[in-house]
């Protein structure tokens, strides 16, 4: 599932191909994938241009010049793919605005679990779906009173995203790596300074992954994600990686690495 480097990704592309340029059309294959009409997208975006982005965690934000923000979940295999030629149109590009210029902005979803909505406001939005800053730009701050008074496991609260809009579940087992803490320590148990090395994590976890285009073979050789599978070999101790579930998700964690103290 993109996270929130890989939106990040997608941002960046977006804001380099297809904002400042008339809609002159807008196709869906399929209306599930919309969480206002057809029609509804049909009136907000025809004849607008998309104008600038905004990311929070997987939420894409694209303002337009008309009266609504076009918001974007990439689920699981979302992506956009800018194109020209209609041969060109991608397989799975279920949504489609056409420019002015001749161009296509296609929406993949492969899997159909992405969407798009309409909306009037990103603060309210992000208020009503409890969302935090992005873990990019949290504070400290902020990030020690989301974690006050919890008392469940550390990955679970780290995969809130009240509490760090945009991690997910690899990116919560590496920040959990890079710290040496296990996956089970419950917050409740953990000192200021556990709570201010996984945060230093997490941003170190997000700069390697946005530098590196979230390309993971391009991290760096101590990174977990290039052995996060159960019963390989952890680069720090030589022991062995572990999986478990947690809230419904797979966790992988070095046995050796990451003890719970």
């Amino acid at each position: 599932m993109p996270e929130l480097p890989e939106v990040e990704g997608y941002k960046i592309y977006i804001d380099s191909t297809s904002l400042h340029k008339k809609i002159t059309a807008f196709e869906c294959r399929d209306p599930r994938l919309l969480k206002a009409s057809k029609a509804d997208f049909e009136k907000h975006l025809i004849d607008s241009e998309l104008k600038a982005t905004e990311r929070i965690g997987k939420y894409l934000f694209i303002k337009t010049t008309g009266k609504k923000i076009l918001v974007i979940h990439f689920g699981m295999t979302g992506r956009p793919n800018y194109y020209k030629e209609e041969e060109d149109r991608p397989k799975y590009g279920h949504i489609v605005l056409t420019f002015e210029n001749g161009f296509h902005f296609a929406f993949e979803n492969k899997r159909k679990f992405g969407w798009w909505d309409l909306i009037d406001s990103i603060p309210d939005y992000k208020a009503d779906h409890k969302l935090s800053d992005d873990a990019r730009d949290l504070s400290l701050a902020d990030f020690k009173t989301s974690l006050s008074n919890r008392k469940t496991s550390i990955k679970t609260v780290l995969m809130d995203q009240s509490v760090a809009a945009g991690v997910g579940n690899w990116m919560a087992d590496e920040i959990l790596y890079q710290s040496k803490i296990h996956p089970e320590k419950r917050v409740d148990d953990m000192s200021e300074k556990h709570i201010e090395t996984i945060f230093d994590a997490m941003k170190k976890v997000i700069e390697v992954a946005i530098e590196n285009d979230a390309h993971y073979s391009d991290f760096p050789e101590d990174f977990l994600i290039h052995f996060r599978k159960e019963g390989a070999t952890c680069y720090h101790t030589g022991g062995t990686i572990k999986k478990i579930k947690l809230g419904g998700r797979s966790t992988y964690f070095s046995t050796k690495w990451q003890v719970i103290v």
